[in-house]
C-alpha cells in the first residue's frame, strides 16, 4: 500500500501524534519505541516508583487506623490506596511484557495489517485503486485524530488533579519555610496520610518523597496504561472500518467482473489478520483489568461521598473530587467506550458482506459471501476477565454499583 518512504514518514507521523503518550510511558520507566542499552535504568526507576508507592500505604495505614471512626476523613485516604494500588498492578504487568506492547504499538504506527494486505497490490491497475487508498487513508487518519484527542484529554485531566495535590503542598512548605524561622515546621504532605515520628527535621524529606510518588503514580501510571489500550483499540477499530469499506467496494462498477472473486478472497485473507489482531488485543488486556472494574466501583462511591460532604465543608475538596472524577471515571469510559465501539465497528462486517451486490455474482463468489457471514457474525469483542464486556451497559452497571456504594457511606453516617 505504501511505498517505504512512505511508511517510514507514516511512522514518525503517527509517533508524533502520540509523542505525549510515548513520554509519559518513558518517565515511568517504559521505553515503546526502539530498545536501547539503557532501557535497564528505566526498569530501576520503575522499581522505585513502585516500592516508594507500597512504602507509601504505611502512611495511609496509620491514618485509617487512627481514625477508623471518622469516615470522611479516612475516605480520600481509602481511594488513594486503591487507585495507586490499580496502577502499580498495571506497572508490574507492563514491565514483565513491555517489548509486547512496543510491537503492537509499532505494528498500529505502521499500518502494518494495512501494508500486508494483497489487495491494494491486486487492483493496482484498475481504476478503484486510487479511490481505494484515499478512502483507507481518510478513515485511518480519523481513527489517529479521534486517539490524539483521547489521549490529550485524559492527561489533561490526570495532570490537573496531580497538580492540584503537589503545588498544594508545595506552596504551603515553602511558606511556612519562610515564615517561619524553627526548623521542626509542620511539613503538608501531597496526599492524606500520617507517619508518627516522621514529621520532623530532617525525617520529613522522606515521607514528603513517598507521598510525591504515591501521587504520581496514581496519575501518570494510568495515563501511561489506559493511554496506550485506547492507541490499540481505536487502530483495531479502524481496521475493521477499513474493511468494511473494502467489502463494500468489492461489488463495485470499477472492479471488473472477472476480477470480484480475486478481490473477495483478498477481503477475506485481510479478516483473517483483522481478527488475529484482535486476538491479542483482548488477551493482552482481559486479565489484567479486571482489578481496575473492581476497585473503581469502590473508588467512584467513596469519590461521590467525598464531594457530598466538601461540597458543605470544604469546596476545595469537592473540586478535587470533581476533578478526580473526571480523571478516574474516564479510565473506565476509555474501556468501556472503545470496547462498544469495537463490537460495533465488528457487527458492520456481515452487514458489508450481506449489503454487496452478491446476488449478481458467479457462484463461487456466492458461496464466499454466505461462508464469511456465517463465521462474522460471532464478532469481535473485548471482555473484562470471564466476567463481563467492555461496552457501554457495562458502564452504566457500573454506574449504579458506585451509586449504591455512595448510598450506602450516606446511612453509615446518618446513623452516626
Amino acid at each position: 500500500m505504501y511505498s517505504p518512504n512512505e511508511a517510514i514518514a507514516l511512522e514518525k507521523h503517527n509517533y508524533h501524534r502520540i509523542k505525549e503518550l510515548i513520554h509519559v510511558n518513558y518517565i515511568m520507566g517504559y521505553n515503546l519505541k526502539k530498545a536501547t542499552r539503557y532501557d535497564f535504568i528505566l526498569k530501576l526507576w520503575c522499581l522505585v516508583l513502585i516500592g516508594s508507592t507500597l512504602a507509601s500505604y504505611y502512611g495511609h495505614m496509620q491514618l485509617i487506623v487512627t481514625y477508623i471512626k471518622d469516615i470522611p476523613r479516612i475516605s480520600e485516604s481509602i481511594s488513594t490506596i486503591f487507585q495507586s494500588f490499580m496502577s502499580v498492578v498495571k506497572m508490574l504487568y507492563t514491565l514483565t511484557a513491555p517489548r509486547k506492547f512496543y510491537i503492537m504499538l509499532r505494528c498500529a504506527c505502521r499500518h502494518e495489517l494495512l501494508q500486508s494486505c494483497e489487495l491494494f497490490e491486486a487492483v493496482a491497475d484498475l481504476p478503484i485503486a486510487k479511490e481505494l487508498r484515499q478512502n483507507v487513508d481518510k478513515i485511518m487518519n480519523k481513527v489517529w485524530i479521534s486517539t490524539r484527542r483521547q489521549v490529550l484529554f485524559f492527561l489533561f485531566s490526570c495532570s490537573a488533579i496531580c497538580l492540584n495535590y503537589f503545588l498544594n503542598s508545595l506552596i504551603v512548605i515553602i511558606y511556612r519555610f519562610i515564615s517561619e524561622s524553627d526548623d521542626n515546621v509542620e511539613v503538608t504532605l501531597p496526599l492524606p496520610s500520617l507517619y508518627p515520628n516522621w514529621m520532623t527535621y530532617p525525617y520529613y524529606y522522606l515521607p514528603w518523597f513517598l507521598e510525591t510518588c504515591n501521587l504520581y503514580v496514581c496519575g501518570m501510571g494510568a495515563v501511561a496504561f489506559e493511554g496506550l489500550f485506547g492507541v490499540l483499540c481505536l487502530h483495531g477499530i479502524g481496521l475493521m472500518k477499513t474493511l468494511s469499506y473494502m467489502i463494500d467496494c468489492s461489488t463495485s462498477p470499477l472492479v471488473p467482473q472477472e476480477r470480484r472473486l480475486e478481490y473477495l478472497r483478498n477481503c477475506i485473507y485481510q479478516y483473517q489478520r483483522v481478527a488475529a489482531y484482535a486476538m491479542e488485543l483482548n488477551s493482552s488486556f482481559r486479565q489484567i483489568i479486571i482489578v481496575q472494574f473492581v476497585l473503581s466501583l469502590f473508588c467512584w462511591g467513596l469519590v461521590l461521598f467525598q464531594i457530598s460532604i466538601g461540597i458543605a465543608t470544604s469546596f476545595t475538596t469537592a473540586l478535587r473530587m470533581f476533578l478526580y472524577l473526571a480523571a478516574g471515571g474516564y479510565q473506565i469510559v476509555i474501556y468501556c467506550y472503545n470496547g462498544q465501539s469495537f463490537s460495533t465497528a465488528s457487527e458492520r462486517i456481515p452487514m458489508a458482506f450481506y449489503e454487496c451486490a452478491w446476488y449478481e455474482e458467479c457462484r463461487e463468489f456466492r458461496r464466499l459471501v454466505k461462508m464469511m457471514i456465517m463465521r462474522t457474525n460471532l464478532g469481535f469483542s473485548l471482555d473484562v476477565s470471564w466476567f463481563t464486556k467492555m461496552s457501554l451497559p457495562t458502564l452504566v452497571s457500573m454506574i449504579r454499583a458506585s451509586g449504591q456504594y455512595f448510598v450506602l457511606l450516606q446511612n453509615i453516617m446518618q446513623k452516626k
